[in-house]
C-alpha cells in the first residue's frame, strides 16, 4: 500500500511539473536525410513506467499523424526481449540491429525523469543521432500531464523536421 501511495504521489508531482511553464529545446543535425518515414518507438526509461509509456505513445501519435509508419514500443520491446537486449544498455550498433529487425529507418529513444525529459531521433542505418530534444519544466503549476510532455516534445521534434524540409 505504501508503494502504491508513493507511485501516486510521484506521478502527481511529475504531472504538476509539466504544465504551462516549460523549456523545450531541440538540437538537430543540419543535414537530416529522411527518404523513408518509418519510425520505431523504443520503450522510454522512466522512474514511473506508465509515464514513459504515455509520453512515448503521445509522441508516436504525432508522428503517425505526420505520415510516418510507426512501430510501437510494445513491438520493439518484444524484439529487445527476444534479442536479450536491455533498452537501458543500447548503443549505435544495437540501434542498427533493432532497426533491421523492426524494419524501421528511425528509432525514437527517450527518458522521462522528475526534472526533465529527453528524446533522441536515431538513424538506424548509421546509429547517428539526428535530433535531441530536451524538456524541462520551468515552474510548478497545476493540471499538467504526461500527454503535455509528449505533445511538447513532439512539437519540438516536428519543428526541427519542418526546418529541414522533411515534414
Amino acid at each position: 500500500m505504501k508503494r502504491y501511495g508513493l507511485i501516486v504521489l510521484s506521478t502527481a508531482v511529475l504531472f504538476s511539473l509539466c504544465s504551462c511553464g516549460h523549456y523545450v529545446k531541440s538540437y538537430a543535425k543540419p543535414d537530416i536525410h529522411l527518404e523513408v518515414k518509418s519510425l520505431g518507438i523504443m520503450p522510454f526509461s522512466s522512474n514511473i513506467p506508465e509515464v514513459g509509456n504515455v509520453v512515448s505513445d503521445t509522441i508516436g501519435a504525432g508522428f503517425l499523424a505526420s505520415g510516418f509508419k510507426v512501430v510501437d514500443r510494445t513491438h520493439i520491446g518484444r524484439i529487445l526481449q527476444e534479442e536479450d537486449v536491455s533498452y537501458l544498455e543500447i548503443d549505435s550498433p544495437d540501434y542498427i540491429k533493432i532497426g533491421n529487425l523492426a524494419e524501421v529507418n528511425f528509432l525514437l529513444v527517450g527518458n522521462v525523469a522528475f526534472s526533465s525529459a529527453t528524446v533522441r531521433l536515431i538513424d538506424t542505418r548509421t546509429g547517428e543521432k539526428l535530433i535531441i530534444t530536451i524538456f524541462r519544466p520551468s515552474w510548478i503549476t497545476e493540471g499538467g500531464s504526461a500527454v503535455d510532455i509528449g505533445q511538447c516534445l513532439a512539437k519540438s521534434i516536428s519543428k526541427e523536421l519542418r526546418k529541414a524540409g522533411k515534414l
